[in-house]
């Protein structure tokens, strides 16, 4: 073979390539953030402190999916731990309506390594859901249901815990409950809209129900914007709960420190992301 024609036959091959992946029934994509503070539904997993996550998913032409994401949580509620929160999730899509039409079914694990409740070892914060969500254009909606205890809440946990008053002295009414919490259901409603110079509005509003412990059920709101500088994707985010503050605050494991965190309170959360 000359150089020329083997030259030429190279060129053809690499741009190929890209056309070939496009039309690969497969899709490889992945996510990284960085965020004020990691909010889930409404409520801090990083005792309100910055956190930096990451993801990849992959999807196939069929509609199915599997995926992975983490985040980094504080040990001052997720205990004994490395402080990693790691969910793995998969389900299956379905598209129409010229794509504006969406049905979601899926399941998702979070898992939290070693970390566990201080009074026994086989108690953990580890959580299994099944989902199902809809979209039609800018509107979604999604309802998550725990087949296991809601973040290892149960009676030997968090069963029978009364909580402090406004006034720092011990409650006697009104305490949690007993039971499992297995069956517990979170409600997901969400709309965008491309508002003005390229930036997104985004409106969520959600209802956590936590059965057998109605005083820790609660409602979260969350209003974002956001808008691409380049390869980047800026946000700034106001969110809010309705949680009984007594029953979401927590004490730093440090030796001596007496300082608590309600991190269900209303704040503004920036973000900088990109995907790839």
């Amino acid at each position: 073979m000359t150089r020329a024609p083997f030259i030429a036959s190279t060129v053809a091959a690499v741009v190929a390539v890209p056309a070939l992946l496009a039309q690969s029934p497969h899709t490889l994509s992945g996510n990284v953030a960085l965020v004020g503070d990691y909010r889930f539904r409404g409520v801090s997993q990083s005792y309100t402190q910055p956190a930096i996550q990451g993801g990849v998913d992959y999807a196939a032409a069929t509609g199915a999916y599997v995926g992975a994401w983490g985040s980094n949580v504080s040990g001052n509620q997720f205990l004994n731990g490395g402080s990693l929160e790691l969910d793995l999730y998969g389900g299956y899509r379905w598209t129409g309506g010229a794509g504006k039409a969406g049905l979601d079914l899926g399941a998702l694990y979070y898992w939290y390594p070693r970390a566990r409740y201080n009074i026994d070892p086989g108690d953990r914060y580890n959580t299994a859901e099944v989902y199902v969500g809809g979209r039609y254009d800018q509107f979604a909606a999604k309802y998550s249901y725990a087949l296991t205890n809601l973040f290892g809440m149960k009676t030997r946990t968090v069963g029978g815990y009364c909580g402090i008053n406004a006034d720092g002295t011990a409650a006697t009414t009104a305490c949690l409950g007993t039971g499992t919490s297995k069956g517990s259901g979170y409600v997901d409603l969400t709309a965008t809209f491309n508002v003005v110079f390229g930036v997104s509005l985004a409106l969520h509003y959600g209802h956590q129900h936590v059965r057998s412990y109605d005083l820790c059920s609660y409602t979260d709101y969350k209003i974002g914007l956001t808008r691409a500088f380049g390869a980047a994707t800026l946000g700034v985010a106001v969110l809010g709960t309705d949680a009984e503050g007594r029953f979401y605050r927590y004490t730093p494991t440090t030796a001596g420190s007496r300082e608590t965190e309600n991190v269900a309170r209303s704040a503004i959360v920036l973000s900088a992301s990109r995907a790839f």
